[in-house]
Parts: C-alpha cells; sequence; structure tokens
C-alpha cells in the first residue's frame, strides 16, 4: 500500500537543539530545515479527543511513506531516520504553514512507527 500522491505535501523538518544562554536558562534553538514528503490531516476520533480534550483543535497528524529504522539520538532519545531523510524525534519543529525560513508553527509530540511512520504534532 502507498499514499496517494495528490494529498503529499512538502513541509520542512526542523531539528531542536537545547541551548543556554549566558545566565543559565535553557532555550529551545532550531537547525535548518529539511525537506519531507508526508500526508497531513487535522486530528480526531474517539480515541485523540480523549488523549488532547481540549487541545485538539492544535493537534494535527502527518503520515510519511519510506523506509525508516529507530536510531538513538544521543542520552535518552530515540529517534526515527527516514531513508534520504530526516531524523525525527519527539520535540523537533515541523513547518507546515509557514516558510522553511522562519520559526516552524508545530512541534511533534508523538512518533507511531507503523508501516508508515506517523506523527502527531501540536501547534506552537
Amino acid at each position: 500500500m502507498r499514499l496517494r500522491r495528490s494529498r503529499l505535501g512538502m513541509y520542512y523538518h526542523r531539528a531542536a537543539a537545547p541551548k543556554k544562554d549566558s545566565e543559565g536558562s535553557s532555550y529551545i534553538e532550531y537547525e535548518p530545515a529539511a525537506p519531507f514528503q508526508a500526508e497531513e490531516w487535522s486530528a480526531g476520533g474517539k480515541v485523540q479527543t480523549e488523549m488532547y480534550g481540549l487541545r485538539l483543535p492544535g493537534i494535527r497528524n502527518l503520515r510519511i511513506e519510506g523506509d525508516y529504522t529507530e536510531v538513538s539520538a544521543g542520552g535518552r532519545r530515540v529517534g526515527y531516520q527516514i531513508e534520504g531523510g530526516p531524523l525525527f524525534c519527539a520535540g523537533d519543529g515541523i513547518c507546515l504553514f509557514v516558510s522553511p525560513n522562519s520559526e516552524p508553527d508545530y512541534k511533534i509530540i508523538a512518533i507511531y512507527p507503523r508501516r508508515f511512520l506517523t506523527l502527531e504534532v501540536e501547534k506552537l
């Protein structure tokens, strides 16, 4: 089974890099954007409604076509590397409705390694 080409869109992944400023406060800085193709739709259904409740309108789903492997992304982080694409980890930024040069408008909150790699992203 493949994803329909008419439903695929081009989106951009920006890896999150935690940093500390001169006063010791931590913040997130995003690395340069990496393009990928995915099918995107809004969250819904009984399970997602129970999980996210009032946050549901800000949740979107992404289904990515391609082979992937599970990779240790330093420390306790686990990510999924798409063949010929970016490494997806929870907390990374996704540019859905903004240009890849600006700050991401969504962040990855859940990754489901199924037949297709499925991401749940939340509006920032």
